[in-house]
């Protein structure tokens, strides 16, 4: 009997020391992991998410800005009107010849006398010009025309929009979530104390997108006020970007979800366009089959006519 219970309380203290081994064991691995955990999530995960993100900010806040050189000879022909008063030089002595009535004091009257003059060279005469210039001619274009072009104002802001709210979410997030233990500490006691977490507040942790660049763009540019062709301005169509994972998306963008989500603001949209009479290939990205399309047939017709 004592046999027994001797056997019986050693694997009880044998059953103690493994199970305070595996705790400990367990325990290490777990703050081992967590430090794991945490190092990636600092300086692996958050800086490529937000990394990406960031890229997209600053793509979208982009300008382009160059300088085209034109240098080409066109031909110019046309008749230039030309309705002046001017003032000529004579370059050479001009004879005349002009009939005339002289009176003669004392003699009388000579009717059909032909007097002869001589106009010096170096007279000004005034002279009315009315009469049509043609022209002719080959003429020399030599010009630098400047463009400069925020990418926001371009259909280029709509994918880039749409790669930024797939990412804004993520980026949120990863800066919300604890680095460390002791930010872990907190979130546990704000979830425990029963306070709202909201990892995808833009607080400040989350940094600035975008910081700027390595080169300015619009420097010394003086046309951005300059009116556009009313045919030339664009169509705010109304279409949004679909965005990324739904539920995060209502987070970031709530007024879109508050008018029944992205595919019914969208499709609403282009009811609309229709209704207008808008193009769809202007906005559905068939421009350029679209233009296409249309030199094909323009060199058909051109092909059949006599």
């Amino acid at each position: 009997m004592k046999t027994v219970k001797a056997v019986g309380s050693a694997i009880k203290n044998f059953m103690i020391i493994f199970s305070f081994v595996v705790n400990l064991i367990l325990v290490v691995v777990i703050v081992g992991l967590l430090l794991f955990i945490f190092d990636i999530k600092n300086n692996i995960v958050t800086p490529l998410v937000a990394g990406l993100h960031s890229s997209f900010v600053g793509l979208n806040e982009a300008t382009i800005d160059w300088t085209i050189p034109v240098r080409d000879t066109i031909p110019v022909v046309l008749n230039i009107p030309l309705q002046t008063n001017t003032v000529v030089t004579l370059t050479q002595p001009v004879p005349l010849s002009v009939g005339a009535t002289i009176e003669l004091p004392g003699v009388g009257t000579l009717n059909n006398a032909q007097v002869f003059l001589q106009l010096p060279a170096g007279l000004e005469l005034p002279v009315a010009l009315d009469l049509m210039v043609p022209v002719d001619e080959m003429l020399d274009i030599s010009l630098d025309v400047r463009a400069v072009i925020p990418i926001e104002y371009t259909q280029l802001d709509d994918p880039i929009q749409n790669l930024r709210l797939l990412f804004e979410p993520l980026t949120r997030a990863l800066y919300n979530l604890p680095g460390d233990f002791n930010e872990a500490g907190n979130l546990v006691g704000d979830v425990l104390a029963g306070r709202p977490i909201n990892l995808l507040a833009d607080g400040e942790r989350v940094p600035d997108p975008w910081i700027g660049f390595s080169r300015t763009a619009g420097l010394g540019y003086e046309l951005y006020f300059e009116a556009v062709p009313v045919p030339n301005q664009p169509v705010e169509t109304g279409i949004v970007p679909p965005g990324g994972i739904p539920a995060l998306d209502a987070e970031i963008r709530p007024e879109i979800y508050d008018a029944g989500g992205p595919d019914e603001v969208n499709a609403q949209a282009v009811g609309e366009l229709q209704i207008y009479g808008v193009a769809p290939y202007t906005y559905t990205g068939d421009f350029a089959p679209e233009m296409a399309a249309q030199a094909a047939d323009l060199e058909s017709e051109e092909g059949q006519s006599p």
